[in-house]
């Protein structure tokens, strides 16, 4: 299945072939890989390098290394959270500000949103219901932590209708960031509140089938949370919070 490895960067070659078989189809979750012996004759390389590679593809999340009697590498699917996470911890080394993620948001969230409009199952219009549900709960019960939970998961699922393996992804990780947005700059109630009408008015754009309403109403709701978490950075003890987050992870 794979060719000798016998040049510089020998453990990326490896990461390389082995993502490509995956790419191709000659590898689907849930294959076990040839034993350490035989994969170490394919790549010709050492059992160190060989070692090295294996720790890399895990540490990615594309195998399992399983110990024991029937153990092995073994392809897995990458786990969504992972991937979201892996690129959000990218790009906190990238100067990132709320305009970033907005300007992001702005393009890509009122198109998920008339996505969902045209195809949202009755399944799943019922559960964004149930989360908004959830979130004025929460509210009500000033479990905060809860709030912002129910607040992503309303989004990702928006993200969902668009069946876009790329997009949804992309939204995942943005819906990410903006949640450690949110815990550095820890919006207050109100803001949370009109959070929840503005979810609760796209729900009802959504549920009517209306895509133009459903895609404006997403539009107002980015711009508006921009606005706010900007405001709230600028002000004394959002700078404060800001700066402190940012020598903690110096």
């Amino acid at each position: 299945m794979f060719e000798t490895a016998r040049r510089s960067k020998t453990t990326e070659v490896i990461i390389g072939q082995i993502r490509t078989a995956i790419l191709e189809g000659r590898l689907t979750p849930g294959d076990r890989l040839p034993s350490e012996k035989q994969l170490g004759e394919q790549f010709q390389v050492s059992k160190q390098t060989l070692r090295e590679s294996m720790r890399a593809l895990e540490h990615m999340g594309l195998i399992d290394v399983r110990k024991g009697v029937g153990g092995g590498a073994f392809i897995v699917e990458v786990d969504e959270q992972v991937a979201a996470q892996n690129l959000a911890n990218y790009l906190y080394f990238k100067n990132l500000t709320i305009e970033n993620l907005s300007e992001f948001r702005r393009i890509m969230e009122p198109y998920a949103a008339a996505r969902a409009a045209e195809r949202i199952s009755p399944s799943d219009l019922e559960t964004l219901q149930q989360v908004n549900d959830s979130t004025r709960e929460n509210l009500k019960n000033k479990k905060w932590d809860q709030v912002s939970r129910d607040e992503i998961a309303f989004h990702r699922l928006i993200a969902r209708q668009t069946g876009n393996p790329i997009l949804i992804l992309m939204l995942d990780f943005v819906e990410t960031l903006l949640e450690d947005f949110k815990k550095i700059l820890k919006p207050d109630a109100a803001f949370m509140e009109s959070v929840l009408l503005a979810h609760e008015a796209i729900h009802a754009a959504v549920a009517s089938g209306n895509a133009q309403m459903a895609s404006q109403q997403m539009l107002g709701h980015v711009i508006d949370v921009e606005v706010y978490l900007s405001r709230l950075k600028k002000s004394g003890a959002g700078r404060k919070l800001w700066e402190n987050c940012l020598q903690m992870t110096e």
